[in-house]
């Protein structure tokens, strides 16, 4: 990261100077500099205050131990990964074993990529369980009949998330829109709703888990590359919800929650409120002295 931030740096300081003696009359090259987080790790020290990589310590139970002489290890703060203190990753050994999307993604998910980030073993095998999810979804897909609504919201919803945060650098939150997705695609029954989900979730896939893609795109028997495929859209029609989630609460503490039509009548959720199996034990015949209706959002029924 460094090296790419002396990179701009040394190019903005070469345009300037090139402006000044009137040998190219262009602006910045770039509009604003985006500096992204470090790559921290755990720091450990031997008990003669050397310090230790990771691939030289184990861990067991709450303590660290030396992987050579089986003494005690003293771990230290959580800091940027630096030769000098050993706390570095070998790229090489974790690319090997998970796939360089694998390490991609846990990049990208785990946090803003304004932050600092936490290398972690745990974080790289989740990612390595959900590039595994994907190329399932696309390797056993088969075009069916039938349609799923939900889920065909659901993709327009994702590819509107999606394409939101990759333009505001979100790349988390990207991320975390492509796990729901997931998760609902392998909720779904067999449908023909379901096979184009897996082929929008490839696509969307794509700019942070590109072997991923290429591989899940020739298993879904697509054309070409997958990077030549235009970006999916989104219907801005579906991405309004029908239903709302109403709160129902008793003398002001919540009781229940109940899916009602967006726009429903005042009169239309009272009723469906007072009707609700857990309300009616709670009111148990009793007439409430007063129902507050918040339309879209509240009933609170007072006793």
């Amino acid at each position: 990261m460094e090296h790419a931030i002396l990179h701009l740096l040394y190019a903005r300081f070469w345009t300037r100077a090139l402006q000044r003696i009137g040998r190219i009359g262009v602006t910045e090259p770039f509009k604003g500099l985006f500096t992204q987080g470090m790559v921290t790790h755990e720091t450990y020290r031997a008990g003669d205050g050397s310090w230790l990589s990771p691939d030289q310590v184990r861990r067991e139970g709450d303590d660290w131990i030396h992987v050579e002489s089986g003494q005690p290890v003293t771990t230290g703060r959580v800091e940027k990964m630096s030769k000098s203190k050993k706390n570095v990753v070998d790229p090489d050994a974790i690319i090997d074993r998970y796939g360089a999307d694998a390490v991609r993604w846990f990049m990208l998910s785990d946090s803003p990529p304004e932050r600092d980030l936490e290398w972690s073993i745990g974080g790289i095998e989740g990612a390595a369980r959900f590039v595994q999810r994907v190329w399932r979804l696309a390797s056993t897909a088969q075009e069916s009949d039938g349609d799923d609504a939900a889920l065909h919201k659901k993709v327009h919803k994702t590819i509107a998330a999606v394409e939101q945060a990759l333009e505001q650098l979100q790349f988390n939150k990207a991320v975390a829109a492509l796990y729901e997705l997931t998760t609902a695609i392998e909720k779904a029954k067999p449908s023909s709703s379901r096979a184009e989900a897996v082929k929008a979730l490839v696509l969307l896939v794509a700019p942070m888990a590109p072997h991923l893609a290429e591989e899940a795109w020739a298993a879904l028997g697509g054309s070409g590359l997958v990077a030549d495929q235009p970006w999916p859209t989104h219907d801005p029609k579906l991405l309004v919800d029908d239903e709302v989630t109403v709160a129902v609460q008793v003398n002001g503490k919540l009781r229940e929650t109940l899916t009602a039509p967006r726009g429903a009548t005042r009169e239309a959720l009272e009723q469906m409120a007072l009707g609700a199996d857990k309300i009616a034990r709670l009111l148990d015949g009793s007439t409430p002295r007063k129902v507050i209706v918040v339309p879209d959002r509240l009933v609170n029924i007072v006793l």
